[in-house]
């Protein structure tokens, strides 16, 4: 039984001395007695190497001759290291010493096992029966877990004593790599008979270099039998030193390093996966290094990864994210098998699954750059599934992959039927519960918006006579107030209108009638909503490119439908904050149409003869609501001329007439004024241009201000 099992006799002395015992011991063929493990050194030894080492001792205690120009070492040098051979029963080398202490942590794990079981066994049992042997084996059980510890503590420190680098003897890490270690010609061909100051400066050159980081720390990762802890750590230490030298990754050797990231995937605890997906991330740097990682069974890896269950996330996010790392390499979408995105697909079927979205988002990406791929795959279902629903929230990303692939005739053909962006549409007719509506509206809202500004997306919804747009124009007329706030918000983006400023208060409800203050605080101040209308309307009265395309958007609203609905929106909507908003909405169109489409579109649309019914003289409400529409719509009109800096021309607004001199042209208004005019005549000529008399900026003449600034330019001499 485990529990009678004397441990502390399985230890010989010389395995006493491995695990850092400092007593006195002999074994066969020591004849010393002083501990040491310089005893079986010979004298020709010794005079083969007249320099000992500071912190060894000999068996004749003599204090070594040191050069008092050479730095000392540390104290802290490992005692059991020897410059020359040792007996054939004392561990000797490091490796042997290791062997050791992994022969003791064997034989602690199996107790250990073994305690386990039994205290299992009488866990089964009656409690009171067994109570005093269970007590027993759980201290036999703790006192197992401490020596297991200490032993892997041991361990670690052992392997960081071996590979401290030894300046009489020390190891090249060149074989870890395609190219050796940077040092000097002269440093490689120096003897053991340099100095030590040499030797401490050559050991400080090869500490700091990185290639000896990543070499030391790849030995470090060669040992079995470690705590996860100490893979993970070592991990992460390489994912730092590939951080701060990116150009490392470009000179391993694979046939190494791939064979510890192997090791590491295919470990038994989560955190070692997780932790080696993420270090062969780091190292990717190119296609071909893909292909070196992929010849070591990543697919597999990766695909066994991600189709476990939810509680091993860090594992599954890891191996998700090593897979993504293909995309961001010129190329490397071609590296990535067919099983891979299959398994991506199959996790993007699942909605309750947390990795869903990014599995989407990776197979967007995977169908902007290999449609073919994704096609062969089955992924293009579960994206338009996903886009149409309205459940994945970056939509409008999702919208703009469909409509890249429509763009070009070689990747359109994977799109078989030709209507994968119109389910959409649908989302807001759709019967759907009060949580859900508002995302699933907004989702739906973006990637319609997406195509709405893109040219593929726009001759898309062109299709079967604007079938698509119809469709968003009937679900106008529902009368659902979260229907029609959203498809409002939609359509003032689509059609790149910016709300005045004083348009919040006339949502609220108030009167544009005293929009006064309004008027002279937005002509005053309102610098954006200027920016806005010059982005439109340019000085030279020439549209741009943006605006031409705003315009089409507009005419093939009008020509699904738009004013129709906005009348039936204004007619029967009882939110009174929703109406105004679609008489905002309608004012704006019909302004734009005015000035941007042909009057062959645009001339029976300001007679509004939906919103004028003639068939029903009868109904006095119809004709309220008529009559209350035109007029807010005049106002809103007269606002807009008054409170926006527009200038005259050609198919455009003309301003009122009390205020059409002050934007009329210098040579359209009155003459300049004399330059030799006198004191009598300026301060004329100020009192006339009201300024000193009104408060009220419409009041004054800015024709003759703009002439009196204007006068002392025109000098060519100005004092």
């Amino acid at each position: 039984m485990a529990a009678t099992y004397n441990r502390t006799s399985s230890a010989t002395p010389t395995q006493n001395r491995a695990l850092g015992d400092r007593r006195p011991s002999s074994s066969v063929g020591d004849g010393s007695t002083d501990g040491s493990w310089h005893d079986d050194v010979s004298g020709s030894q010794r005079n083969a190497y007249p320099r000992i080492r500071p912190g060894s001792f000999s068996s004749e205690l003599r204090v070594p001759s040191v050069s008092r120009s050479a730095t000392p070492k540390p104290d802290s040098v490992y005692n059991y290291r020897s410059n020359g051979a040792a007996d054939d029963g004392e561990p000797a080398t490091s490796e042997q010493r290791q062997a050791i202490i992994r022969g003791k942590l064997e034989k602690e794990l199996k107790i250990r096992n073994g305690t386990e079981n039994m205290l299992e066994a009488l866990l089964a049992k009656n409690l009171k029966q067994t109570k005093e042997q269970r007590l027993r084996v759980e201290s036999e059980l703790s006192s197992s877990n401490r020596k297991i510890a200490q032993l892997q503590h041991e361990l670690e420190e052992e392997l960081q004593r071996a590979h401290t680098p030894d300046p009489l003897t020390f190891n090249r890490p060149s074989s870890l790599f395609g190219v050796p270690v940077g040092r000097s010609p002269s440093r490689a061909t120096q003897t053991t008979g340099d100095t030590f100051d040499d030797d401490e400066e050559d050991d400080v050159s090869e500490s700091e270099s990185p290639t000896f980081v990543l070499a030391e720390t790849l030995q470090e990762l060669e040992v079995e039998g470690m705590s996860p802890g100490y893979y993970v750590e070592r991990a992460n230490n390489l994912v730092e030193l590939f951080k701060r030298h990116p150009t490392l990754k470009y000179d391993l050797k694979w046939s190494v390093f791939g064979l510890r990231i192997q090791v590491m995937l295919l470990s038994d605890s989560r955190q070692v996966v997780a932790a080696g997906y993420r270090l062969t991330r780091y190292a990717i740097a190119d296609r071909h290094s893909i292909q070196i990682i992929r010849s070591f069974n990543t697919d597999a890896l990766a695909i066994c990864s991600l189709v476990k269950e939810s509680k091993a996330s860090m594992e599954r996010e890891q191996a998700l994210k090593f897979i993504r790392a293909f995309l961001d390499v010129k190329d490397g979408v071609y590296e990535i098998s067919r099983a891979v995105v299959r398994t991506l697909v199959s996790l993007a079927e699942h909605r309750d699954d947390r990795l869903r979205s990014i599995c989407i988002m990776t197979l967007a990406e995977i169908l902007v750059k290999d449609p073919g791929l994704l096609a062969s795959a089955g992924g293009i279902g579960v994206l338009n599934d996903a886009l149409c629903d309205g459940s994945f929230a970056a939509s409008d990303t999702l919208a703009a992959s469909f409509i890249h692939a429509l763009d070009s005739p070689s990747t359109r053909q994977y799109l078989r039927s030709g209507s994968e962006l119109d389910g959409v549409f649908a989302t807001f007719t759709e019967p759907m519960s009060e949580a859900e509506r508002s995302t699933r509206l907004n989702a739906s809202a973006k990637a319609i918006s997406t195509m709405l500004k893109t040219w593929p997306g726009l001759l898309t919804l062109a299709q079967n006579k604007f079938m698509p747009l119809r469709s968003l124009m009937d679900s106008l007329e529902c009368p659902e107030a979260s229907v029609r706030h959203v498809i409002l918000e939609l359509l003032f983006d689509a059609l790149r209108i910016k709300p005045p400023s004083w348009s919040s208060s006339f949502l609220a409800g108030r009167r544009l009638t005293t929009y006064g203050r309004a008027g002279v605080a937005s002509v005053r101040g309102s610098e954006q909503d200027f920016k806005f209308h010059t982005f439109y309307e340019p000085e030279d009265g020439v549209f741009d490119l943006t605006a031409h395309f705003a315009s089409l958007v507009l005419a093939m609203l009008i020509e699904a439908g738009l004013i129709k609905s906005l009348a039936v929106l204004v007619e029967d909507e009882q939110d009174i904050g929703l109406k105004r908003k679609g008489i905002l909405l309608l004012a704006e169109v019909l302004k734009r149409a005015y000035r941007s489409l042909p009057q062959s579109v645009c001339a029976h649309l300001q007679v509004l003869p939906d919103n004028v019914p003639s068939r029903m003289a009868n109904d006095m409400y119809v004709h309220r609501v008529s009559a209350s529409t035109i007029y807010q719509m005049e106002s809103i009109n007269r606002t807009m001329t008054r409170s926006t800096w527009m200038s005259s021309g050609p198919g455009k607004y003309n301003p009122e007439a009390d205020i059409s001199a002050s934007f009329l042209n210098a040579e359209q208004g009155k003459p300049k004024l004399s330059p030799t005019m006198d004191e009598a005549q300026f301060r004329t000529a100020i009192m006339s241009t009201h300024v000193l008399n009104s408060v009220n900026f419409m009041k004054w003449k800015w024709d003759l201000i703009h002439n009196i600034i204007e006068g002392p330019a025109d000098q060519p001499k100005t004092s």
